[in-house]
């Protein structure tokens, strides 16, 4: 099966998943009596929908097979499992996140399933979209330092997830090879890159073997899990929850909402520092976790346009993947350079 036939049977397979009523999803979770139809708001790595009911508004979320189990154990349930006793505890401590509903008899913690297929409901949170130039620096930092104190693990060799984006020189030459036998339009961005691309998998695989601060941690801070209720953000969706390193994981957070601008960044980890977050370790690699995420999906956009894998679902059409690796070509010199100057620019927090 070529990629394109690959991509065909995993979308039918997802159109044939059940769509549910909204008494279904009502009487599964004890929701009283629907006031309207269920409405459709976002098909990702799962389908959303609201539903109003006699008892409140609800967000309903149901679950591709196909994506669970990224972290643990080769289920979606495995996955779910470990995610929702997680997310327990930081109810228990008072996270700022959305109320899960729950029913008398579940299948795993707050999922139930019903025609083969798992679900789970929130309480709907009233927001507006995340807004980039709106500062949540004290928030952030207090929230992850808050997350980091949750479940802390201690010292110990980074995930087998980090290790995805080491390939061994050898893997990294022979896609050139082979994009320059295509005569791949990113394959002159390639070559320039190669040894910058090496030195950086080089170190990522150094840092893997040992931190000291591993950690369970929600695993997805990103401006899409944070909606702006009334009373301020909310940290959402905790199905992504995974071992990381707290600092490593902080720097990159840090490094996304601060959209790499050295002020905003600051502003955050010194929030995150405050709260009882710990950098000192990391030193220069307090943003390695920026770097593997650049590698690893350099390497993944790679295997598709060389048709070694089919795309997933946010790459889009094969123009759109090779458009997207000569832009990470481009700019990557550039990008490894301004994550040293940053380092250099947060560097006292990290000390402190």
């Amino acid at each position: 099966m070529n990629r394109d036939d690959l991509l065909i049977a995993c979308a039918g397979l997802e159109e044939q998943l059940h769509t549910p009523t909204p008494h279904e999803i009502a009487a599964a979770f004890d929701l009283g009596v629907p006031t309207g139809e269920l409405i459709h708001v976002r098909r990702g790595d799962t389908d959303a929908w609201r539903l109003d009911t006699t008892t409140g508004r609800y967000f309903v979320k149901g679950y591709f097979p196909t994506t669970g189990g990224q972290f643990h154990g080769e289920h979606l349930t495995d996955q779910l499992a470990v995610a929702m006793h997680f997310e327990r505890q930081a109810l228990a401590a008072g996270v700022d996140m959305p109320e899960p509903m729950t029913r008398a008899d579940p299948v795993l913690g707050w999922v139930t399933r019903i025609a083969e297929r798992l679900f789970r409901v929130h309480r709907w949170t009233e927001h507006r979209p995340f807004e980039p130039d709106r500062d949540i620096s004290a928030w952030l930092g207090r929230t992850m330092a808050q997350v980091h104190q949750l479940q802390p693990i201690g010292r110990g060799g980074l995930p087998q997830w980090w290790h995805q984006a080491v390939q061994p020189p050898a893997t990294w030459e022979g896609w050139f090879a082979r994009a320059r036998h295509r005569d791949a339009s990113w394959t002159s961005l390639y070559g320039d890159n190669l040894p910058r691309i090496l030195a950086a998998t080089e170190r990522i695989a150094q840092r893997c073997d040992v931190v000291p601060d591993l950690v369970t941690t929600h695993g997805d801070f990103k401006t899409h899990n944070i909606v702006m209720s009334a009373s301020g953000p909310v940290l959402v969706d905790w199905d992504s929850v995974r071992t990381d390193s707290a600092a490593l994981e902080a720097g990159r957070g840090a490094y996304i909402f601060g959209d790499g601008e050295p002020v905003r960044v600051r502003r955050i980890l010194t929030a995150y520092v405050e709260a009882g977050g710990e950098l000192g370790w990391a030193g220069p690699d307090l943003y390695l976790s920026v770097t593997r995420n650049q590698v690893q999906v350099l390497g993944e956009l790679i295997r598709v346009s060389l048709g070694e894998a089919a795309a997933a679902r946010w790459m889009g059409d094969p123009v759109t993947v090779d458009a997207a690796i000569a832009n990470t070509l481009r700019g990557f010199e550039d990008k490894i350079e301004h994550l040293r100057h940053l380092a250099t620019v947060t560097d006292d927090l990290r000390s402190g």
